[in-house]
């Protein structure tokens, strides 16, 4: 029941991040911009990271380098979006990591592939809708599904290693935050962090009971623009081109 009331609230969030921009500033945006097409401002994002394993088979929660070391491994991901209005985007992400973690009697590795779909908010145009900056700061939300096998493995020579594979997806939300910087018109530098909560409490083959296990993905990236609207919605600012005088 829990897990069907995650999945509706975050759909329900996701609407409202959808409609939230139009009712916030709606009539100022829709002044200036132009009509944005189907094909038009689509990015594709290519990232590398870190994903770091919380659960019942960790044990460097509180010490932020020996997570890194000790209970992250590498993950890289793809994403591809479309700016929906200066202030959202909506995008699908496929993400490729590994997790893994030990304590005093075992240790295990996981391989995960995820699959969501992510709305972002852009801080920046939210507060500030006539600025020109460079930098911006975002909110990240979103649900999907992931897949994942692990193994776990004794210390204890006497006990014999385990197994768990999913077999079907299993559902995970996230949400975090993050920045991108304008390179030029079209490439984006991109970072971010986001925590993903695993509706599952056996990625370490292990089980408590009480908490779901989780993990975060810390990421760099660069995005490319297509078809990006504001090469020719930036330059005009209202204005009719000089004519040259005879």
């Amino acid at each position: 029941m829990g897990c069907n009331k995650s999945k509706y609230l975050i759909i329900f969030t996701l609407i409202f991040l959808i409609i939230l921009p139009d009712l916030l500033c709606g009539q100022s945006w829709r002044n200036r911009r132009k009509k944005n097409g189907i094909w038009d401002n689509w990015s594709v994002n290519l990232n590398i990271g870190q994903t770091s394993f919380f659960g019942d088979v960790s044990i460097f929660d509180d010490n932020i380098d020996e997570k890194l070391s000790k209970e992250s491994d590498l993950a890289y991901g793809l994403i591809i979006s479309k700016k929906i209005h200066p202030i959202f985007t909506l995008g699908g992400q496929l993400l490729f990591g590994s997790l893994k973690g030990q304590n005093t009697g075992s240790c295990f590795k996981a391989d995960i592939i995820e699959y969501t779909l992510n709305g972002t908010i852009n801080f920046i145009n939210l507060l500030l809708p006539d600025n020109n900056a460079k930098f911006y700061l975002i909110g990240i939300l979103g649900v999907g599904q992931f897949n994942f096998k692990s193994k776990l493995v004794y210390f204890d020579p006497s006990l014999e290693d385990q197994i768990e594979d999913t077999g079907t997806p299993e559902f995970v939300y996230l949400f975090g935050a993050g920045f991108y910087y304008i390179i030029n018109e079209n490439f984006n530098l991109t970072g971010d962090m986001a925590i993903r909560q695993a509706r599952n409490d056996k990625l370490d083959v292990s089980s408590n009971n009480k908490d779901m296990d989780y993990y975060t993905y810390i990421s760099i990236g660069l995005s490319y623009k297509i078809n990006n609207k504001s090469k020719s919605g930036r330059s005009s600012r209202g204005r009719l081109p000089m004519r040259r005088r005879r």
